[in-house]
């Protein structure tokens, strides 16, 4: 195997793949990347064997063929040399010699036979979407998934492709996120899928925002086709909980605030909330909402933001980083919080078809 290619080409594509590695004390080939040189193109390949991305770019090919190198020396190596042309050869023993500018490096690589092969597409449903579209709303639920790897099924986002929409729902059982955007596909693609958070992060770093996102849905793995890059993940097969209940059907108040004052309010008076057990106090009372957060034997904090309310006063206890969380998400200047006491879920919602719901904190 014997190529030619432009550094920073090089050097994007293994951007691409690197973080896709499985961890020390696994298999010495998941250590490694892919390369697969052929047709004018170098193609590189990573997997942890849950997920798996592949790369393209052009080279100038000398000699096909392929092999494995420890991705994160060759990623390192290639970030260290000048701009320019690289040259890689690698022999009948997987050992690579790589030449740029006045820099030498060798590798000792592992023959690809022993890499895990890709899925192939097969008996797929295929759906479109915009690449910013998709990657908006990725930004909009992914923060509300399940940290807890005991709770699986909450742990990634819920992809939803029903009557012609395209809903993502991320809960973690004390907040739940939503937001729906149109999609055309056929009526019989319609289909659950959930999607890992390990496999929404890759997708979030991966996106550029430009161009069509192509998913290929199979029964137990999803494909997402971008320029440049593939990525293949397991989708978690357990079925997703039923979120629609948890949605409060009706809310007697209906609260208009600046998004960017609350949301700076409440970055404020955190400063007093050294861990979860602390909590932020939201007083919504005609006319303005005081955001209030206290420490014992620390101090506390006081906020006042000017609001479109003209109702009884509500004191509700959250979690400010959950109700910071959306409001960081969405992009528009107000936002309207709905409750109906200090003991009911609330909801937030904006102008798009965008909704958060939050439990409050009950304090003894």
């Amino acid at each position: 195997m014997k190529l030619k290619i432009v550094r920073s080409k090089f050097l994007e594509g293994l951007k691409s793949v690197q973080n896709i590695v499985a961890g020390k004390g696994s298999l010495p080939i998941l250590q490694n990347v892919l390369l697969e040189v052929g047709g004018g193109e170098i193609k590189m390949t990573t997997t942890d064997l849950d997920i798996s991305i592949k790369a393209s770019c052009g080279c100038e090919v000398e000699e096909s063929g392929s092999t494995t190198l420890p991705v994160k020396l060759l990623f390192n190596a290639i970030t260290k040399v000048a701009e320019g042309e690289v040259e890689i050869e690698v022999d009948e023993k997987e050992r690579a010699s790589i030449s740029a500018g006045n820099a030498r490096y060798k590798l000792v690589g592992l023959p690809e036979k022993e890499f895990p092969r890709l899925p192939k597409d097969e008996d797929a449903y295929v759906y479109t979407v915009s690449q910013q579209v998709f990657k908006e709303m990725l930004k909009k639920v992914s923060y509300a998934a399940s940290q807890d790897d005991t709770r699986r099924t909450l742990k990634g986002v819920l992809m939803s492709f029903k009557d012609n929409k395209l809903t993502m729902v991320a809960t973690d059982g004390r907040r739940l996120a939503l937001v729906e955007n149109e999609v055309e596909f056929l009526k019989d693609a319609e289909k659950d899928i959930v999607l890992p958070s390990k496999a929404v992060a890759e997708l979030q770093r991966c996106l550029l925002g430009e161009g069509d996102l192509s998913l290929i849905v199979q029964k137990s793995q999803i494909c997402f086709k971008l320029d440049n890059v593939m990525i293949y993940s397991k989708v978690i097969d357990d079925a997703y909980p039923n979120y629609k209940q948890v949605i409060p059907k009706e809310t007697a108040e209906h609260i208009t605030v600046d998004r960017q004052l609350m949301l700076d309010a409440l970055d404020r008076a955190s400063v007093m909330t050294m861990d979860e057990a602390h909590s932020t106090k939201l007083i919504f009372e005609s006319g303005k909402l005081t955001v209030t957060s206290a420490a014992s034997d620390i101090g506390e904090a006081k906020d006042v933001v000017p609001i479109k309310y003209a109702g009884e006063k509500i004191e509700i206890m959250f979690n400010p980083s959950y109700v910071m969380d959306p409001l960081k998400a969405i992009d528009d200047d107000e936002i309207t919080f709905n409750v109906n006491d200090e003991h009911s879920p609330a909801v937030i919602k904006c102008s798009i078809p965008f909704l958060y719901v939050l439990m409050p904190l009950r304090i003894s």
